[in-house]
């Protein structure tokens, strides 16, 4: 495929220079730099680019918000806005251009390759959005809509084949006589197609749902037509239907993608936070613990989980309105243990008219994933299936082996041939309707009552499934019940850690020097206490600038670095590299708490520094601190 060609309307050189270098980097072509909107229209005339990046606050006359609307309504061509700061009103303005994104500056490469793309797909919807509605418009001047006439009173005394085959009638002879009143949904969509006649007496363009004699959902664009008596009132209706079901399948598919790439983005920095405060959490109560043996005062380690806990509640109730990206730790499990061990567990969820049946015969049960995480996942499938049947009834785990020799279809997409570990989850529940399996998995998509769900369950377990490189197969019927199968690939260790094990025993300290580069100071304050109580010298740096300042000076005396990944305007893994050219034999730890699918663009693959993921047990970090500072 050919590169996107993009033009760069920016003021200020460096700024633009910087997202020039970014977008030859992402595969793009830049056609040019333009600090004007007039120098950059003057150029669009003669040069089209694909996608332009426009500073709201540019050098000239126009304004980038000015220039953003020509280029919106001249020559179609997708804009994104750039700014540092913009008052209420210019926002209100940009809004009326109809952008394709906003980026704030400054901003990651990924955010802002992520944003083109967006802008770029959804650009190529909008014109086969276009193209449609042309095409149906050029339908309706060929008279291929659906025409009809009707009286007073709604009843079809004319039609074409178009209305026939519209609403799904069987000939045109049996079309005539029919009510229009009986094409409504409901009451409220009738009254107030009849009302706006009344009032406007022609309804051009009139988006209105209508259903067929079949009963199937309509979506119709409408030129409707009144004919008025003396007293005014309709003695006559003229109609030209145009099908628009298609194209609201295709806005609903629009819709859908920008709230699935806002919802990664906005859950991923969520949980970025949350696992900060858990560090803390946990940190704060491994040296409560340590303190109260020792009888030192713990006043000030309660004050700071009491802290991080309001903050975690706070952030609780955001993140029930988003879908969230699991952080993982796959070991080897035996899943048949884990079933048998999660079955008490499991007997409690369900009522007293339930019986639960567990099944545990797989005969090649070592399987590769996060054991907890698997938990979570069986836990809410039962869940589910108690919520389906309020009245009782039966729910069978069962955990088995099976050799698929082709594909078979999944709940997202085809199940490839292998070898699994099968476990599945069947009730004898209400059932669910086959129009709404395709959904079930959608975040926030949901059967139950607002007090009983929040429609993050199954996306979840199909979230966790999925990172485990595994598979998702439902069947059910109304009235019969539901099967949920979970597909594991086989894994041919045969050595599995056992689920749950930790070391409980004291990690030893030291009197090395660390420096420690952490841009959450209550991360930064916990890691450094923590080194500090087992004898370590520690030197604190709250970003990466300020880090190389402090090794520039006492390089020398620096034993470990440990820096987070993820901090503003210079990454740890960059920072970690350029020390390591001052001092190749640099001992060096990251730490992160994001998910490691967000880490893939801020380490390479190649790289072999340990990594700590956030939160950590201070016995694990401590013990991770040793080991690379013993190792030769």
């Amino acid at each position: 495929m050919a590169k996107a060609r993009i033009m760069i309307v920016e003021d200020e050189t460096i700024v633009a220079l910087d997202i020039r270098q970014s977008l030859e980097r992402g595969n793009y072509e830049v056609i040019g730099i333009y600090s004007s909107a007039e120098e950059a229209l003057e150029v669009f005339r003669k040069t089209r680019a694909d996608l332009a990046l426009m500073d709201i606050r540019l050098q000239g006359k126009m304004d980038g918000v000015e220039a953003a609307d020509i280029l919106r309504r001249r020559y179609d061509i997708p804009v994104i806005l750039l700014t540092a700061y913009a008052d209420e009103e210019t926002i209100e303005r940009a809004k009326l251009t109809e952008p394709f994104g906003y980026i704030i500056k400054p901003f990651e490469e990924r955010d802002l390759k992520t944003t083109i793309e967006i802008a770029l797909y959804r650009h190529e919807l909008s014109k086969k959005l276009k193209e449609s509605e042309e095409r149906y418009r050029r339908l309706f001047e060929d008279d291929l809509s659906g025409d009809f006439v009707a009286d007073r009173n709604g009843t079809v005394v004319a039609c074409n084949q178009s209305f026939v085959d519209l609403l799904g009638i069987e000939s045109l002879e049996a079309a005539r006589g029919l009510d229009i009143n009986t094409l409504f949904p409901d009451s409220f969509v009738r009254q107030r197609f009849w009302q706006d006649l009344h009032h406007l007496r022609k309804l051009k363009l009139y988006e209105i749902s209508l259903r067929s004699t079949s009963s199937r959902a309509l979506s119709v664009l409408a030129n409707v037509v009144g004919y008025f008596d003396e007293s005014g009132e309709i003695y006559e209706v003229k109609g030209y239907l145009i099908d628009t079901t298609e194209r609201k399948r295709l806005e609903t598919q629009l819709r859908q993608a920008q709230k699935m790439e806002a919802v990664g983005r906005l859950a991923g920095g969520i949980a970025h936070d949350f696992n900060n405060l858990l560090t803390v959490i946990i940190g704060y109560s491994s040296l409560i613990e340590d303190k109260a043996r020792e009888g030192k005062p713990v006043e000030r380690d309660l004050e700071g989980i009491q802290t991080a806990a309001r903050k975690a509640t706070a952030l609780t109730k955001q993140l029930l309105a988003f879908s969230k990206r699991q952080i993982l730790n796959p070991v080897v499990i035996n899943m048949n243990d884990l079933v048998r061990d999660l079955d008490k567990m499991l007997r409690r969820l369900v009522t007293e008219d339930i019986v639960l049946t567990v099944y545990t015969g797989a005969t090649s049960p070592y399987v590769l994933v996060d054991p907890s995480q698997v938990e979570q996942s069986l836990i809410n499938l039962v869940v589910n299936a108690r919520d389906a049947m309020p009245k009782g009834g039966r729910i069978v785990v069962e955990c088995k082996n099976v050799e698929l020799s082709e594909a078979i279809p999944g709940a997202t997409g085809d199940i490839p041939p292998g070898h699994y570990l099968r476990l599945s989850v069947t009730d004898t529940g209400v059932g669910i309707e086959t129009e709404l399996l395709a959904q079930i998995f959608e975040p926030f998509f949901t059967t139950k009552t607002p007090d009983k769900g929040t429609g993050l369950g199954l996306s979840t377990v199909f979230g966790i499934i999925d990172q485990s490189h595994g598979y998702v197969e439902v069947h059910s019927e109304i009235g019969k019940g539901s099967t949920f199968i979970l597909y594991f690939p086989v894994t041919g260790q045969d050595l599995p850690r056992k689920v749950g094990e930790t070391g409980k025993e004291a990690a030893p300290g030291g009197s090395e020097t660390v420096l420690v580069v952490e841009d959450e100071d209550a991360v930064r304050a916990l890691v450094s206490q923590l080194l500090t109580m087992k004898g370590y010298r520690v030197l604190e740096a709250s970003n990466p600038g300020e880090a190389l300042l402090i090794y520039e000076k006492l390089k020398d005396e620096i034993d470990l670095l440990i820096s987070d990944i993820v901090m503003p305007h210079m990454d740890g893994h960059l920072l970690s590299t350029r020390l390591r050219n001052i001092n190749p034999d640099l001992k060096i730890i990251l730490m992160s708490g994001y998910p490691a699918q967000t880490l893939k663009d801020k380490i390479e693959e190649d790289s072999s520094l340990p990594l700590i993921q956030k939160p950590f047990e201070a016995n694990a970090f401590m013990s991770k601190v040793r080991q690379v500072l013993d190792a030769s």
